[in-house]
C-alpha cells in the first residue's frame, strides 16, 4: 500500500462524503467524514471497510484556519497536515506539512483564470492542482476528470510521502465540496 506514484480517488454516492481510493486498480482504502460534528473528522478503513488505518481531524472549529491533522490510527504516527493557505480566495491552496509541522509541498489550484470559470460559470468544469515542493519543483498533481461524482487522478513524485498527498486530496475535496 502507498507503494506506487498513481492513485485514483473516486467519491461514493452516499449520504455525506464517502471516497475510494485504488493503486493500480486495487481499492486500498475507504473513508467517511463523520456528521454532525464540531471539528471535521474523516475516518480511512482498508478497502474492504474493517481497520481504521488513518484518521484526519481538524484541530478548530472554523474551516478557514484549520489544519488537519492526518494520523497512522496502527502506529500513533503523526503523518503530517493540510492547512488552506491564506491566500486561498481566488484560487484553492493548501500547504502540506510534514510530521515535524515544517510545510513540504503546496496544492494549488491550476490557474486562477480556470478558477474563476469553475466559481463564477460553471462547476462542470474538473478542479486540478499541482502540488509544488517548497524549493517550487512539481511533486505530484492532482486531476478531475469529468464524473457524476468526483473523481481524481493523483500523481506523486519526488521524496513527498504519498498517503499525505492522497489523503490530502480527499480532505480538501470534502472541505470544499468541489
Amino acid at each position: 500500500m502507498f507503494d506506487g506514484s498513481r492513485y485514483e480517488i473516486q467519491q461514493k454516492i452516499a449520504i455525506g462524503n464517502a471516497y475510494v481510493v485504488s493503486e493500480e486498480g486495487r481499492e486500498i482504502l475507504a473513508s467517511k467524514q463523520k456528521k454532525l460534528k464540531l471539528k471535521e473528522d474523516f475516518r480511512f478503513t482498508d478497502a474492504d471497510g474493517g481497520e481504521e488505518l488513518f484518521r484526519v481531524k481538524a484541530d478548530s472549529v472554523l474551516d478557514t484556519s484549520a489544519a488537519y491533522d492526518i494520523e497512522d490510527s496502527r502506529t500513533g504516527e503523526r503523518v503530517g497536515s493540510v492547512k488552506r493557505s491564506l491566500k486561498s480566495l481566488l484560487k484553492h491552496e493548501y500547504q502540506l506539512l510534514g510530521p515535524d509541522g515544517d510545510v513540504v509541498a503546496t496544492v494549488k489550484e491550476d490557474n486562477w483564470l480556470r478558477a474563476f470559470v469553475r466559481r463564477m460559470v460553471t462547476t462542470l468544469l474538473p478542479f486540478a492542482y499541482v502540488v509544488e515542493a517548497d524549493d517550487g519543483s512539481e511533486v505530484g498533481r492532482i486531476e478531475g476528470a469529468f464524473s457524476f461524482r468526483d473523481r481524481y487522478t493523483v500523481s506523486v513524485s519526488g521524496d513527498i510521502d504519498p498517503r499525505l498527498v492522497v489523503i490530502a486530496a480527499v480532505v480538501i475535496d470534502a472541505i470544499e465540496e468541489n
